[in-house]
């Protein structure tokens, strides 16, 4: 049998003190992403980011979320955003188109700015499966500090 090595899991910075963040939470399905939002602002703070420097704003729906996302930062710094929303399967392929939409949305004023930006849209074939991923925004949180420090990091090492 042959020896197998793994190489240990690189441990994330979780230290969101001196952090600025923006979320971007969509009201459609604000049952989903309202409970979304309040875990991740729970870990935010959790994590060291202070209240006054988390800013939020809301949009109509998930489609709306490249848009806005890309408003707060020509206007405002942030060291990274989190864009929640949740996006469920209807009888057409609205959904699809959506989803594809506003996560290439997502990624391009990313790359545009420079700024990481967290996709917390949770894209779920009905209610009941929303449900089960609302946790998640723990998870965003977690991310969303994890990349604003390399980020930062990065930018320091020039």
């Amino acid at each position: 049998m042959q020896n197998q090595f793994y190489a240990h899991e690189p441990a994330m910075s979780l230290d969101g003190t001196n952090l600025t963040l923006g979320l971007v939470v969509a009201r459609y399905n604000w049952s989903v992403t309202g409970a979304v939002l309040a875990l991740c602002q729970q870990e935010l703070s959790h994590l060291g980011v202070a209240d006054k420097a988390v800013h939020v704003v809301y949009v109509p729906g998930s489609y709306e979320l490249p848009t806005i996302a890309q408003a707060m930062l020509t206007h405002q710094a942030h060291d990274a955003l989190i864009c929640i929303g949740c996006v469920m399967k209807g009888e057409t392929r609205h959904d699809v188109v959506v989803e594809d939409t506003v996560a290439r949305g997502i990624q391009r004023v990313s790359l545009d700015t420079g700024v990481p930006i967290i996709l917390g849209v949770l894209c779920v074939e009905n209610q009941q499966q929303a449900g089960q991923r609302i946790a998640r925004g723990k998870e965003f949180a977690q991310a969303a500090v994890d990349v604003a420090c390399t980020s930062r990091l990065l930018r320091h090492r020039r």
